[in-house]
């Protein structure tokens, strides 16, 4: 016997509420593409894109997400979030792109291995999209992500000359990485 009816109805609201959040399912996650853009004298960003497919009745707005970035085996960002504006649609699938971006210093505590790669280098790169559930006891999911690509850095030096002459540190990596084909 419940002799508090106010107790009665906050246990049976409880229990509604767990019993509707056991149908909540964890998104997925899969590589699309990467693209290079905004190429600039301190460095670009590497676009990555990621088609999250949600399982789910609602739409799930993402919170933030969080990644890392290794490039020729040098660990060269570590654990940054960004807050890419995207919104997953019920029972579907949207994309998220992801701006990293890269610094032609990066690329130098990475220069041996691509001297090494002839131009190219591998990278990985580690993510989770945090989505917000609305929901207080799922609260924020997370969904991983991993990639293992290369990056072409003889082409994006070769394209972008002008970018070249005006930075000390691309004209470092392309003096290392082009050798005898560029002299400062």
């Amino acid at each position: 016997m419940v002799r508090h009816p106010s107790f009665a109805c906050l246990l049976l609201g409880l229990l509604t509420l767990v019993g509707g959040c056991a149908g909540v399912e964890r998104p997925t996650a899969s590589f699309a593409a990467m693209d290079v853009a905004d190429i600039t004298p301190r460095g670009f960003t590497m676009n990555v894109d990621v088609d999250v497919h949600n399982p789910n009745a609602v739409a799930l707005p993402l919170a933030d997400a969080d990644y890392s970035l290794s490039i020729g085996g040098a660990n060269v960002i570590e654990s940054t979030k960004v807050h890419p504006d995207a919104r997953i649609p019920a029972n579907g699938t949207g994309r998220v792109t992801i701006p990293v971006p890269v610094t032609f210093e990066h690329l130098l505590s990475a220069s041996k291995g691509i001297r090494q790669g002839g131009g190219k280098v591998g990278y990985g790169f580690d993510a989770g999209l945090n989505f917000d559930t609305g929901l207080p006891i799922i609260g924020v999911q997370r969904v991983p992500i991993r990639h293992e690509g290369t990056l072409d850095v003889r082409e994006l030096l070769t394209r972008n000359w002008g970018t070249i002459l005006s930075s000390p540190a691309a004209k470092e990596l392309a003096q290392q990485v082009l050798g005898g084909m560029f002299k400062l």
